[in-house]
C-alpha cells in the first residue's frame, strides 16, 4: 500500500468508526434521555431505531449513487449529511425533532461504509486487499462494543448532547482531508435511479429492521406488531428479488450472487454476524440486570474484547492476502465457537469478571480472525463496476445480520426472564432492568440461568456459519498486478466450480 491508499484508509476508518459507535452509543443515554424529554421509553426508543431504519433504507443506493456520480463525490456528500444530522440532533428541543434529526444521521451514514470500502479496495491490487481490508474493518468491529462505553462516560460527564455533537468536529475534518485526499472520480454511468426497485428495496429493508426490532419487546415474534411489519418486508424484499432478475439495470445487482464467492461470503457472514451482533447486546443486560452494574461497567468489560479484536484483525487480514482465506475463516469461527461455548457454560451469578474478560479477549481473536477475512474472500476476482456492487450486497447483508442477530436474542432472552423469574410479571427485560436490590438478589439465579442459554442461540448460528463456509472456493495468495481477473461473464462458470 502507497502513502495515498493509508490516508484514505484513515479517513475512511475515521468515517466508518462515528457510524458504527452511533448504532451502539445511544443504548446508555435512553434513561436520560426519558428523563430530559419527560417522555415513555418506548417513544425514546426511537432514537436508536430511527437511525438503524435509515442506514439500511439507503444503503443499497450505493451501488447506483457511485456509478451515478462517482465514488467520492458520494462519501463526501454522504459525510456532510451525516454531521448535520449529528449538528442537529445535538441541538435538538424536543423527541421528535431527536428522531427526525437521527434519521437524518443514518441517512447519510448509510452510505460511508459501502462507499466508503469501494473507494479504498480501488486503490489497491488484489495483493493488498486484505490489508486494507484491516484497516476498514478495525472501527467496523470495535465501533460497537465501545459505543456504550463512551456514550455512558459522556452522559455522565458533559450531557446527552455531547454524544452527537462529539461528531462534528471529527466529521469537519474527515471532510476537508477526503476533498483534500479523495481521487478525483466521476460517475462511469449516466443510468437513472431504479425507482421501482427502491421503492420494494428501501421500505422493504426498513419494515423488515423494524419488526425484527419489535421482537423483542414480550418474547414473542408471533405477535401482530412483528408479524405484520416484517411479513410486509419480506414481501417487497421478495418482490425486488422477482425485478432484479428481470430488469436490465436494477438498483442492486443481485446476479453477482452467482459467484459463489460472494454467495457463500454473505451467507456466511450473515450467519457469523447474527451470532456476534446478538451477542453484544446479551453481555450488557448480564452485567446491569444480574450483577446489577452499569451499563457503563458493561462496556468496560468489554474493552479488552475490543482491543484484542482491533489487533488480530489486522493479522488476519494481512495473512489472507498470503495464504488461502478459508483457513484463517476457519480458524476464526472456531475460536469464536469455543468462546461461547465458555459463555454458556461458565456463566452464573457470581462469574468472575476477570474470567468473563478473558472469555471476551479470546472471542476477539476469533471475530477479529473472520469478519474482514470473509468479506476479502468473497469480494476476490470482482473488480471494475462490479466492485461497488458487491461490497453493497455485503455492507447491506450485515446490517441485516446484525438486525436479526438482536431480535433474535433480544426475543429469546425475554421469553426465557419471563418464563423463569415470575416477579417479572411478563415485563421482560425491561422489568429485569428496574428490579430493586433485594428482588434483584432473589431474582439474580433464574436471570443469569436465562442469559446463558441465550448464549445458546448465537452459538447456534456460528455452528451454522462454520458450515455454509466450508463451501467457500479454494483459494491461494492474492493475485498480482498482472494477474488475469474474472469479468462478469465468468459468474457462471465460478458458480459451477
Amino acid at each position: 500500500m502507497n502513502r495515498l491508499a493509508k490516508q484514505v484508509a484513515a479517513i475512511l476508518a475515521l468515517g466508518t468508526l462515528m457510524v458504527m459507535l452511533d448504532v451502539t452509543v445511544t443504548v446508555v443515554a435512553i434513561p436520560r434521555l426519558t428523563e430530559s424529554f419527560d417522555t415513555n421509553l418506548s417513544t425514546m426508543q426511537w432514537v436508536t431505531t430511527a437511525y438503524a431504519l435509515a442506514l439500511v433504507a439507503v444503503m443499497p443506493m450505493a451501488a447506483w449513487a457511485i456509478a451515478r456520480f462517482g465514488a467520492g463525490r458520494v462519501y463526501i456528500t454522504a459525510l456532510t449529511l451525516f454531521v448535520v444530522g449529528s449538528t442537529l440532533a445535538g441541538l435538538a428541543w424536543n423527541v421528535e425533532s431527536l428522531i427526525a434529526f437521527r434519521a437524518v444521521q443514518g441517512l447519510g451514514g448509510g452510505f460511508l461504509q459501502p462507499v466508503g470500502m469501494t473507494i479504498a479496495l480501488q486503490l489497491v491490487d488484489e495483493r493488498h486487499r486484505g490489508k486494507m481490508m484491516g484497516w476498514l474493518g478495525l472501527p467496523l468491529m470495535i465501533g460497537p462494543v465501545l459505543g456504550p462505553t463512551l456514550g455512558g462516560v459522556l452522559v455522565d460527564s458533559v450531557g446527552w448532547r455531547s454524544l452527537f455533537l462529539i461528531n462534528v468536529p471529527l466529521g469537519i475534518v474527515a471532510i476537508v482531508l477526503a476533498v483534500k485526499l479523495f481521487p478525483r472520480t466521476t460517475g462511469s454511468e449516466r443510468r437513472p435511479l431504479d425507482w421501482a426497485g427502491l421503492l420494494l428495496l428501501a421500505p422493504g429493508g426498513a419494515l423488515l429492521v423494524f419488526g425484527l426490532s419489535r421482537a423483542g419487546d414480550h418474547g414473542d415474534p408471533l405477535t401482530p406488531q412483528v408479524l405484520v411489519p416484517s411479513g410486509l418486508g419480506v414481501g417487497l424484499l421478495a418482490l425486488f428479488v422477482l425485478r432484479t432478475t428481470r430488469s436490465a439495470r436494477p438498483l442492486l445487482d443481485l446476479r453477482l450472487l452467482r459467484r459463489r464467492s460472494l454467495a457463500v461470503g454473505a451467507a456466511s457472514m450473515l450467519l457469523v454476524g447474527g451470532a456476534y451482533f446478538g451477542s453484544m447486546m446479551i453481555l450488557p443486560i448480564y452485567v446491569q440486570a444480574v450483577r446489577g452494574d452499569s451499563a457503563t461497567a458493561a462496556g468496560l468489560l468489554m474493552i479488552g474484547q475490543a482491543l484484542t479484536t482491533g489487533v488480530v484483525v489486522q493479522i488476519a487480514t494481512r495473512l489472507v492476502d498470503r495464504i488461502d482465506p478459508r483457513r484463517v475463516v476457519w480458524f476464526g469461527i472456531g475460536i469464536t465457537v469455543v468462546a461461547m461455548s465458555l459463555m454458556t457454560s461458565v456463566l452464573a451469578v457470581d462469574t468472575s469478571y476477570v474470567a468473563i474478560a478473558g472469555i471476551g479477549i479470546l472471542m476477539g481473536v476469533g471475530i477479529g480472525s473472520t469478519f474482514m477475512p470473509i468479506m476479502t474472500a468473497a469480494l476476490r476476482g470482482i473488480t471494475g463496476p462490479d466492485l461497488a456492487s458487491g461490497t453493497t450486497i455485503l455492507t447491506t447483508g450485515n446490517q441485516f445480520a446484525a438486525a436479526i442477530g438482536a431480535a433474535a436474542s433480544a426475543t429469546l432472552l425475554t421469553a426465557y426472564f419471563n418464563s423463569r423469574v415470575p416477579m417479572l410479571d411478563d415485563g421482560g427485560m425491561a422489568a429485569a432492568l428496574g428490579l430493586p436490590t433485594v428482588e434483584r438478589l432473589l431474582a439474580a439465579p433464574g436471570l443469569a440461568g436465562a442469559v446463558a442459554d441465550t448464549y445458546v442461540l448465537t452459538l447456534g448460528m456460528l455452528v451454522a456459519g462454520f458450515g455454509v463456509s466450508l463451501f467457500l472456493p479454494k483459494s491461494g495468495a492474492a493475485p498480482g498486478p498482472d494477474t488475469p481477473q474474472k469479468s462478469t461473464q465468468a459468474m457462471a462458470s465460478d458458480a459451477a466450480g
